[in-house]
């Protein structure tokens, strides 16, 4: 999703749907549609709508649904939500108060700005300052009055102003880097950005000439990222790995922590402290510590899922996205419940081995988990936790795991895209019963894992992606197959299966002993004995969803696509749509006897099959 950030808890409400969704294709059938409190991505203290009061603002973000900013009136918690007048901008990371004390907002994903407009108790979309971007990450007020937008892809600033309601693309501050994430003014006239992630950057920006120049001291360069921030002072800030700046116009200059001023706390006008959690709002008075809390009966809007696989117990685990909501599913008595909250990002690969679920995350509590089913929710970093959180060294939060297979000798491999700024993705090999992980990077040169599969000699066949972790620079150009003996702990054999693709979306293992993968939009089969790729063909059942081919009944090949389910004719080596799905498939998937479960948005889906 989105470069590493502390996030806001929320809840989620499962609203059982048999008895009211639509009618469906023949053969599907809708469990249940989730609705939730998504991520809060930025909050700050403005002005209400009436002269004098106030409200704290909250950015939501939903995937799969509009962005919503919610209204919390501190004196009692009620709220006011206003939704995305666009549709698709999903979500908002940057917020801030304009010169006319109206609320401005930066959407993603295509960088909108839009203005909470109380009269006419709306967003309202006040236009696209540049026509290449995506993300507006933050927002910050300068000294002439207008509002400085930091970006991705192509890091860039852009400007709005209020007064005319005309924005502007200022242009890229680096020609390499993707990520503007950080944007601070001072009171001289300078705006300053932060940029990564390959390579740290801090460019200043001074408004008077439009000039615009990397400030970053030469010895604190490197990967990672530059952050920028405006303090109580009035003057700017940031950190260029662990050391602080003050920031001078043409200047980085490094100062010791006890001369940072931090950005001030959310703040009513009457001094005291604004915490917000989407279910409530907590005021708190600094000088006597007395607190006052108000719920807000928020209740958020539709949830799209991330992943579904089965469990041990045969039930249904899930994971939203930003946060991750933990959620089990009776997919027999359509009961549901949310499990915890295990981080702010998501589950991208879910397990079951043996009587637990293994649990693979991008930006969680911790990179890998162990849960026990029917067990209760106490998450610890020992194995009487529950979840039991696995840390590692060399683990990063950034990456993203969306490969978990189960190899003999009671070890499971995990293949993940690096973490942002890098290249060179993991196969790690985990030991669920001592928490012990071994990793290995770049076992295809700078590239990912992204697809694994099981040999039943127990040889582990993998599949790559060209691509790195957000913002990194791709240096190879075909994506690989490669055969990795886990008894001797190394590659033994590297191939491209299908010339020109850049990822291996999917593997699977057929009956006959012979492997079937999707590279883009073309099936190969790869003969493990002969060492190489027999057959390699475009496919018509639409965009194959990552790592959603597996056996089902008779040992015969099942998966999911953007379109819907299909399976793999062995004899004519092609995959054929057995049912489309008009509402469309997001993700998946599992297999219960004949039934291929998937989701479609909000929605968990099950397929029988014929």
């Amino acid at each position: 999703m989105n470069p590493l950030t502390t996030i806001s808890a929320v809840v989620l409400v499962v609203v059982l749907a048999s008895a009211t969704c639509a009618a469906q294709p023949e053969g599907f059938r809708v469990h249940a549609r989730f609705r939730g409190i998504g991520a809060c991505l930025k909050t700050l203290v403005g002005p209400g709508p009436e002269a004098g009061s106030e409200r704290l603002y909250a950015s939501h973000i939903y995937g799969g649904d509009a962005l919503e900013i919610v209204a919390v009136d501190p004196a009692t918690g009620k709220t006011d939500a206003f939704a995305s007048p666009i549709p698709g901008e999903v979500g908002a990371w940057a917020m801030a108060l304009g010169p006319d004390g109206q609320v401005y907002v930066g959407t993603l994903p295509a960088a909108h700005v839009l203005r909470l407009d109380w009269q006419q108790r709306a967003l309202v979309d006040v236009g696209r300052p540049s026509a290449t971007e995506s993300y507006i990450w933050q927002l910050a007020l300068a000294k002439d009055g207008k509002l400085y937008g930091c970006t991705y892809p192509t890091a860039k600033l852009v400007r709005f102003d209020p007064a005319t309601g005309v924005g502007e693309d200022l242009g890229s501050m680096n020609p390499t880097e993707q990520y503007a994430r950080s944007v601070a003014a001072d009171d001289q006239g300078f705006v300053y950005t932060g940029i990564g992630p390959s390579a740290c950057h801090l460019v200043a920006y001074e408004i008077a000439t439009g000039e615009h120049r990397d400030i970053l001291p030469q010895d604190l360069g490197g990967p990672g990222w530059c952050s920028v921030w405006g303090g109580a002072d009035g003057r700017a800030y940031g950190t260029a790995g662990s050391q602080n700046l003050r920031l001078e116009g043409w200047n980085a200059v490094p100062i010791p922590p006890d001369q940072v001023s931090n950005e001030p706390p959310l703040r009513l006008a009457d001094g005291r402290t604004v915490a917000y959690d989407g279910r409530s709002i907590t005021l708190t008075d600094p000088q006597t510590g007395a607190a006052e809390r108000h719920e807000t009966g928020y209740q958020g809007r539709s949830q799209s899922l991330f992943r579904i696989a089965l469990g041990p117990d045969g039930k249904l685990y899930g994971s939203t996205a930003m946060p991750i909501h933990f959620l089990q599913a009776d997919p027999d008595s359509d009961q549901w419940q949310e499990l915890g909250q295990p981080g702010g990002g998501e589950f991208y690969s879910l397990l079951a081995w043996k009587d637990v679920l293994l649990c693979a995350a991008y930006s969680g509590d911790s990179p890998l988990m162990v849960y026990r089913p029917g067990q209760p929710w106490e998450p610890k970093t020992d194995p009487s936790g529950n979840p039991w959180l696995i840390h590692y060294e060399g683990e990063n939060a950034g990456w993203r795991p969306a490969a978990m297979v189960a190899g003999t000798g009671d070890q499971v491999y995990v293949g993940a895209t690096s973490g942002y700024g890098l290249l060179g993705g993991p196969l790690c090999i985990f030991d669920p019963a001592t928490g012990k992980v071994d990793q290995y990077v770049h076992l295809v040169q700078d590239q990912s894992v992204a697809a694994l599969a099981v040999l039943p000699d127990g040889i582990i066949v993998g599949g790559t992606t060209i691509g790195g972790g957000g913002g990194s620079h791709p240096t190879q150009t075909e994506a690989k197959l490669f055969l990795y003996d886990p008894a001797k702990r190394e590659k033994l054999l590297e191939i491209v299966p299908v010339p020109g693709e850049g990822t291996v979306v999917a593997l699977a293992v057929g009956p006959d002993g012979l492997v079937y993968g999707f590279a883009g939009a073309s099936l190969f089969v790869f003969d493990p004995q002969a060492r190489k790729v027999t057959n390699s063909a475009p496919q018509d059942v639409g965009n194959v969803i990552s790592n959603a081919v597996a056996p089902g009944p008779g040992g015969e090949l099942y998966g999911v696509s953007s379109i819907g389910v299909f399976t793999i004719d062995r004899a004519e080596r092609r995959a054929r749509l057995l049912a489309a799905y008009p509402p469309g498939v997001h993700s998946g998937f599992a297999i219960r006897g004949r039934d291929i479960f998937f989701t479609s948005g909000p929605e968990i889906v099950s397929y029988t099959l014929p």
